[in-house]
Order: C-alpha cells, then structure tokens, then sequence
C-alpha cells in the first residue's frame, strides 16, 4: 500500500481580469462560479465547476479546453472564479483525482476520477482559501 496525505494550500481567488496576478506553479486549480451574495452584495462563491492540473497552473487556467463550457455555466452577473493549489508533478493527478472523486463538480461529469479513483488511500487536508471543498476527506481507491 502507498497511502499518502496531501496537504496543499489553495490560493486565490482570481478572476479573469485579475488571473495575470496568480502564481504560475504547477499544481491544481478550481474553476468556480461566483454571485453576488443576496444579503451582502458582495461577490463570493457559489459552486465548484472543474477541475484541472498543469504543469503551470495559470496557464492552465488559460488555456483549458473547457472553457467554453465554464463561461456557458455562468448566469448574467456571474462570474469565473479560479483557485490554485501548488503541487508537484508526482502528486498533480492523484489530487485532481481525490478532488474530483469527493466533490464531483458539475462540469467534470465526463471525468474517469468521478466514480473511480485508481490510487491508494488518498487523505487530503486544504488549508487557505477552500470554500466549497471539504476541509479534510480520505478517498479509497476504486479501480
């Protein structure tokens, strides 16, 4: 067994006017959509729609062919919102997997990750700027 705890810290939020401004490590990232709060009126998260990993992860971002289907997932006055969790190469896709396996974000749907998880025993623990995920969560593998 290689069981593993992964702990990144998730950065952000950006959004696309201010995506320029992220760090440009390799890592996951979280693509969510924001609104506007009805009490505060403050824009804040709403759900997490995708996601994906890169060897850059700004560029990522940028450049993910699912772009289209984020912009089309938005309603007027809402917004792109990204989060980015630094992480290296060896552990990049066994995150995105235990992300997408636990939190089954909408736009992942086509996703192998979503009903299987192809790793050993995966515990990860996010800190930073995590709304919307869970804090700690252990995902077994299912091959």
């Amino acid at each position: 067994m290689n069981d593993q705890i992964l702990s990144p810290k998730m950065l952000g939020y950006w959004d696309d006017d201010g995506l320029k401004e992220a760090t440009d490590e390799p890592g996951i990232y979280c693509v969510y959509r924001a609104a506007k709060d009805p009490e505060s009126g403050e824009m804040e998260v709403q759900e997490l729609l995708h996601v994906g990993e890169s060897g850059s992860a700004r560029y990522g971002i940028q450049h993910d062919e699912s772009r289209p289907r984020w912009e089309a997932s938005l309603q007027p006055d809402e917004a792109l919102w990204y989060a980015i969790g630094p992480c290296g190469k060896a552990n990049r896709e066994r995150l995105k997997a235990a992300l997408i396996n636990a939190h089954k974000p909408r736009l992942d749907a086509d996703s192998p990750y979503l009903e299987r998880f192809p790793f050993d025993r995966t515990t990860v623990h996010l800190y930073g700027r995590k709304e919307k995920l869970q804090a700690i969560f252990t995902v077994e593998r299912q091959d």
